[in-house]
């Protein structure tokens, strides 16, 4: 076998492993919006220079018919990928959306990363106590009406970064905050020349033409680009995910 036949067939078997991860990745971990909002291409970036690019570079240089160490040094290749390889998923893993969480006046996308394993045992919806492997739930955050709460809240995000969206004890059900949620909804007008891109995706999506001229949103706060929820201003629920920055 040749170099570049070796090499050939190192990348062939990176390709099949990188598109398998892709898709986990893409249909799984970041459905919709998701992807493009946490930077999901620079992720893939780094899985693909990880995966396809080193390993069968690094057979390139190494691989010589009838050299003595060959099968010591495919073997060490093979294990330095293998252990990029779970570094790089370990990375797309904890950064995955598992809350899509109304606050205030708006949905944050909240990562796996973002909530701190203690703070789940705190929830006090047992199906907030646990991350998801299958994308986002849509969940609502309740402001606490106690006023030493409300600044203790204050001080502990300006301290550790985390607000009441990375915090599951205020997680309620979506459905609980439809009134606030209601009154936090914008018209599609206000979207101006995007307001036509908007509903071309809404059509696209299969959403019937009666409940167009009923239609509102909030931004999407992501952490590489926001985007926008289409709401059914009938009853608060979401629509779809659209990929529009509201404020750009």
């Amino acid at each position: 076998m040749t170099r570049v036949k070796a090499s050939f067939i190192h990348l062939l078997i990176c390709c099949v492993i990188a598109l398998a991860l892709g898709a986990v990745m893409r249909l799984l971990w970041y459905p919709s919006i998701y992807f493009q909002a946490l930077g999901g291409a620079g992720l893939v970036i780094l899985l693909v220079g990880v995966d396809v690019v080193i390993g069968p570079l690094l057979t390139l240089v190494v691989f010589k018919p009838g050299k003595k160490s060959l099968k010591f040094d495919l073997a060490v290749i093979a294990l330095l990928q293998i252990s990029a390889l779970i570094y790089g998923a370990h990375v797309v893993y904890v950064a995955r959306p598992v809350f899509l969480v109304f606050s205030v006046d708006r949905f944050e996308i909240v990562t796996a990363s973002d909530i701190d394993e203690g703070e789940l045992a705190k929830a006090k919806f047992p199906e907030f106590a646990s991350l998801p492997l299958t994308g986002p739930r849509i969940v609502a955050a309740e402001m606490p009406k106690d006023p030493k709460e409300r600044e203790a809240l204050l001080f502990s995000s300006l301290e550790t970064g985390r607000d009441l969206p990375h915090l599951p004890k205020y997680y309620v059900p979506y459905s609980a905050m439809k009134s606030d949620i209601l009154a936090r909804t914008k018209s599609i007008d206000a979207l101006g020349d995007k307001k036509n891109r908007l509903l071309d995706s809404v059509r696209n999506a299969g959403v019937q033409e009666s409940k167009l001229a009923n239609l509102g949103y909030l931004v999407v706060q992501g952490k590489r680009q926001d985007a926008t929820a289409v709401i059914d201003r009938s009853d608060g629920s979401v629509l779809r995910l659209v990929p529009i920055d509201p404020a750009t």
